[in-house]
């Protein structure tokens, strides 16, 4: 694999060409899979239009059975290229469905990754406010590895703790960025210098640079080629 590289392709080929025991550290939010077969057609494209969520050429519609299995065999696949001392922080939210949720530990428990602990990202508001209940204005980010010990941890990152509240990015070419805060905290409490840094959902770059910021390597994978093209804007090295 060429370091210091994003790769414009699915992220499966990407961890395809990786040997195992290779990444210190998985940062990555991967799509939600929000949208809800049974809406109606005009209400699905006005309840995306008006929270501005498209990702280009991902339609993010899938079955919510599909995209389970999609998602372990991704996390199968980052677990067998991270080291044992390597850390994946995974993004992502409850979903609900005709008033009944549903947590990503549904899937992250399937896999065959060690589930280490939740961070609590408090985003200070959230774009689709439903009356029905009390809102969510967090996501989680979840922390896995393949062991529940002996990982790479910079004790002095502790002093975040585990409630992040930091403003979302609204300013970039992607619909739904990291905040750079969350990969820069992430990438010092779980790498060194000089380590490797992959996200398989690379979107407008943000992990690739915090991980350059910090003196760290990193890959990407963005299969959008529109988002691809926004990160070659920086003139990566």
């Amino acid at each position: 694999m060429k370091l210091n590289n994003i790769y414009n392709e699915d992220c499966l080929d990407t961890m395809s060409n990786m040997p195992d025991n290779y990444v210190d550290l998985v940062v990555t939010s991967p799509p939600y899979n929000n949208w809800r077969n049974k809406r109606t057609q005009a209400n699905k494209e006005d309840y995306w239009n008006r929270t501005n969520i498209n990702y280009d050429n991902f339609s993010d519609k899938m079955t919510d059975d599909d995209y389970e299995q999609w998602q372990i065999k991704v996390l199968n696949e980052i677990h067998r290229i991270l080291k044992p001392t390597g850390t994946l922080a995974y993004n992502h939210k409850d979903r609900i469905f005709n008033f009944e949720c549903t947590s990503p530990l549904t899937w992250l428990l399937k896999s065959d990754l060690v589930y280490r602990q939740r961070i609590t990202w408090d985003r200070g508001g959230m774009q689709a406010f439903n009356n029905v209940r009390f809102y969510r204005n967090e996501e989680d980010i979840y922390i896995l590895g393949k062991n529940a010990k002996g990982f790479t941890w910079n004790k002095d990152q502790a002093k975040h703790m585990s409630i992040w509240k930091i403003i979302p990015e609204r300013k970039n070419g992607h619909p739904a960025p990291f905040p750079k805060e969350i990969p820069d905290r992430l990438i010092k409490a779980f790498t060194n210098e000089g380590d490797l840094v992959y996200d398989p959902f690379m979107g407008s770059g943000t992990t690739a640079k915090m991980a350059i910021e910090n003196n760290r390597n990193y890959i990407g994978s963005e299969i959008s080629e529109k988002y691809y093209k926004y990160t070659m804007d920086w003139k990566l090295p």
